[in-house]
């Protein structure tokens, strides 16, 4: 046995000796007789029929996470901010109608960016403004570009689990998550990374939606990284530029999948809107 994987061993066993595993039992033990009601839906994409009754087709719930993959210029920062006027409401329906936050009343909206600059940043901050019809007072965005991953994905958690948006966040949009990871191709932090969205989104029932790039010449998302938000999100949309068109797509979707969709950039007031002759739908 090398040393490094003795270390590992020791390491292993004085962290499992801290952990209070019968108060993790009582926690982790499902009651198969509760009557459990679904998770709330926090953002949603037009609606779904059953036995005659209309229900919201879930793009992210609260308590768990989305992705938004593409390809670099695929215009998926587009798509992210009119996922967050959506949810955040006013004259945003003039873009996307069926586009609707649910149980926003009093919750803050958070807007990571980790690599644009200042101006950059405001400059899609207030996309979502002027998609919304003004200002809105509980919509925080936040530039992150100089600092390194480690900091990006402790402050994330900061803001989530310590700061005074911690127990009202409705949803927190990250741009992009391949940022806040040394490497994507480390399994290991991708795993932290992965496994950080979903405690942070259980503990403080937010939705959060992260961006990532698509592997040039796949269709898969970058690195280990890109495969366990796969395997671990809700809702994973990827987002493909034809032209001047952009197609939205339910690739990996845990719940009734919205219907594709496609968008483009108005010439005139360069915001994000339907293209109603591909899809009325939406």
């Amino acid at each position: 046995m090398t040393q490094h994987l003795r270390n590992r061993l020791q390491s292993l066993k004085s962290e499992s000796s801290e952990i209070d595993f019968k108060t993790m039992h009582d926690n982790c033990l499902v009651d198969v007789t509760a009557q459990l009601t679904p998770p709330p839906v926090a953002l949603s994409l037009g609606e779904y029929t059953y036995k005659n009754i209309n229900y919201p087709i879930p793009f992210g719930s609260y308590g768990d996470f989305s992705c938004l993959v593409g390809a670099s210029k695929s215009m998926k920062t587009f798509l992210k901010s009119a996922l967050l006027a959506g949810y955040i409401g006013g004259k945003s329906n003039y873009y996307f109608p069926n586009l609707k936050g649910h149980q926003t009343k009093d919750k803050f909206i958070i807007d990571v960016d980790t690599e644009q600059s200042l101006w950059h940043t405001q400059r899609v901050a207030k996309r979502v403004c002027e998609m919304v019809g003004g200002n809105y007072d509980l919509y925080k965005p936040f530039t992150t570009r100089e600092y390194d991953a480690k900091t990006r994905f402790q402050y994330i958690e900061w803001i989530m689990m310590e700061s005074e948006y911690r127990n009202n966040i409705g949803l927190i949009a990250i741009d992009g998550a391949a940022d806040i990871i040394e490497s994507v191709n480390d399994l290991d932090e991708a795993n932290k990374i992965v496994q950080g969205m979903m405690t942070w989104t259980t503990k403080t029932k937010a939705h959060l939606s992260t961006v990532l790039h698509r592997n040039h010449g796949s269709d898969k998302p970058t690195g280990h990284l890109g495969s366990a938000i796969m395997k671990k999100a809700q809702t994973v949309a990827f987002v493909t530029r034809e032209g001047d068109v952009i197609k939205v797509t339910p690739d990996y979707c845990r719940d009734y999948p919205f219907k594709e969709f496609y968008f483009t950039i108005n010439k005139e007031s360069h915001l994000p809107e339907i293209d109603e002759s591909y899809n009325p739908i939406i």
